[in-house]
Order: C-alpha cells, then structure tokens, then sequence
C-alpha cells in the first residue's frame, strides 16, 4: 500500500473472505503452509516477508453499536502495511509483495485465569504481489470468548490459511479446540479467480472515489465473490458519496460510502456491510502530513483505506473507527497482543 467470533465480525468465514477482498479488507477499505500448527504457520509467514520500505500503521477503535448509539468498547486494532519482499513458496524467489498485519485485540479483566465476556485475540496476515496485487496468502488466527448477556455463549480457537502459490487455492481450518482439520472449500476456483481480480477491484473503488458513479457497481470491476456458509455467491458493490462518522480527533470527512449488496433478483441476504472510505493520497493531504503524503506519492499502486467500517451483528452491528495512521516503525498501541507466541507486526522495531 505504501512505503519509506456468529456474533462477531471477526470471526465467520465470510469476513474472513471480505477482509480478503474488501479490505484486501485494509489495502483499500479492509494456504496451505505445511506447518501443524497456527503459530508455526504466522511465524512461518513472518519468516518469509523483508521489509524494505517504511510500514505504515493504522489504529481503529472497535464499538458495539444497537439503535445508532454505542453501548460499549469491545477492542482496538492495529494494522500494519509494509512493503518488502516475500520469499515464494513454490519458485522459492523473492518477490515484490504487499504484507498485511492486523492485530484485533480487546482489553481483558487482567485477573489471573480470567477474560472479559468479550474477549477477542485476533490476528490477520494476507501477502500479495506488487504492482499487480494478486493474492499470495490469507491467514486468520482466531482466540475469542463471546459471554452474552443474552443468547449462547462460545469460545473460538482456530486457524484458517488461504494459500495460491501453487497456482491453485489450497486451503485449511484448524479448529484447535476440537483438534479438527477442515480441508473442503465449496467452488474454490471462483475464489482463486478473485485472488487475481483485487487490483481490478481496488481501481474500481479509487476511480468511485474521485468521479462516482451511481451505475459502476454493475460494472465486472464492481462484483465481488464471497463464502457464505459454504456456498460461493456473487454480491455487488454499491458506492455513495458521504460524510464518515466521526473519526480522527472526532472529525467527519467527506468520503465514499461502500455497501455490498446482493445481485438484482437473488435470494441471498447477506449481513449488511457499511464501509466510509478515501484514498490514501487524498487522506494523507487532508491531514497535512508529509510523511504520509510522500509515501502516497511513492507507492507502487493507488489504494483506498476505510476510515470506518460498520458490520451487521443478530442485534446490532460492529463499528471499527480508525484514531490514528502515521508513517514509521514506532508505535505506541493503546493494547498490546495477548498472543505471546505471535512475532510483532513486521517492520516493527
């Protein structure tokens, strides 16, 4: 991007392949290893990536949200971009890549033993070439306790790798809880198709950004493919010109608003998806800030980065608002990884 858990967003599969998409689920808006368990897997990845340029970090402040008023935090998340060189699989050559690190943490009780009724210890790492930004890897690391005071509680303990290095989508979920492994992924060829279709994608929401238009979504460019429940279906992307919820020291920006919605005439319901958006050149100018204004300059592709992300919930929905973006290798997290085996976000010193 530049240089120099059901009641949960961050849990089911389908944000797992938003993030992915969306996100490149933060390059925007925002996997087989062989490896038997999920920390050799992260560290593998982290084995695999240099850094060259400068990383970039973004922090979001995480809400539950029902009836328009925020009735509690729920975490923080730190995102890292950075671009390097990524040690390929299977040539074993390096390549330009794009690696994405983002840490989704929430404060706990700090008793011995204990964790708060949520509690979530998430961390996402996706890798993809540049300039072209096809996908290398997704992999999702997932620690969470949901202890509602209505419904069912649950606890997830899981790891899921994407992989395309070998010219086909490989894929894994480890439940470490059941010591399960899940290998199945229904129509993976429409999803490797879109692994190589995210610049595509990304040009599309940059060009809404600067000139939008009412129709684009109808355009190839605007369609994205999900996993929702084990069925890969197709959902287009809406875009609106719009004021962001307050963000950044509580600032409201004009932005472009993104929403999936379901192909004209389909069944499918899909949650509903809010995204409040800019450019990072046109972010980095509005803040005034040189850094990031040169590192816009210099970036190998022009992305898009959410300023807000709002997700619906059974009751409710989730609101992610981004409180901080700066340029360089120091970082003050409000909260840090409960993961101890997790390595810090690469490029971090």
């Amino acid at each position: 991007m530049q240089r120099g858990r059901q009641n949960s967003v961050f849990r089911i599969q389908y944000s797992e392949i938003r993030c992915w998409k969306l996100g490149c689920g933060f390059l925007m808006v925002w996997v087989v290893m062989g490896v038997t368990g999920w920390a050799g897997g992260m560290a593998e990845l982290d084995a695999r990536f240099t850094p060259v340029e400068t990383p970039v970090f973004m922090e979001y402040d995480v809400g539950y949200r029902c009836l328009n008023s925020e009735l509690r935090k729920v975490g923080k998340i730190v995102a890292t971009t950075t671009i390097g060189r990524w040690k390929h699989r299977g040539t074993g050559r390096d390549v330009p890549a794009l690696f994405l690190d983002m840490r989704v943490d929430s404060p706990d009780s700090g008793k011995a033993g204990q964790r708060s009724r949520i509690s979530i210890h998430d961390r996402i790492v996706a890798v993809m070439t540049v300039p072209d930004l096809q996908a290398l890897v997704f992999s999702k690391y997932t620690d969470e306790v949901l202890n509602p005071l209505i419904g069912r509680s649950k606890e997830t303990l899981q790891w899921s790798l994407y992989d395309t290095q070998s010219g086909r989508l490989e894929y894994e979920n480890h439940d470490l809880k059941q010591g399960e492994i899940k290998t199945f992924l229904m129509n993976p060829e429409a999803l490797m198709e879109l692994s190589r279709k995210i610049r595509p994608i990304l040009e599309f929401l940059v060009m809404q950004t600067l000139s939008p238009d009412s129709k684009g979504g109808n355009q190839d460019q605007g369609r994205i493919v999900v996993n929702m429940d084990g069925k890969v279906v197709s959902l287009r992307i809406v875009t609106e010109r719009k004021k962001s919820p307050a963000c950044l020291a509580r600032r409201r920006f004009d932005s472009m608003g993104i929403e999936t919605v379901a192909e004209r005439g389909s069944s499918i319901k899909p949650r509903d998806f809010h995204a409040w958006s800019m450019t990072f050149k046109q972010l980095a100018k509005t803040l005034q800030d040189g850094s990031l204004m040169e590192s816009a300059d210099h970036a190998p592709v022009e992305t898009v980065v959410p300023l807000a992300v709002d997700y619906e919930l059974g009751l409710g929905n989730i609101r992610a608002t981004m409180t901080s973006i700066h340029l360089g290798a120091d970082i003050k997290a409000a909260v840090s990884s409960a993961v101890a085996e997790s390595p810090k976000a690469v490029g971090q010193k």
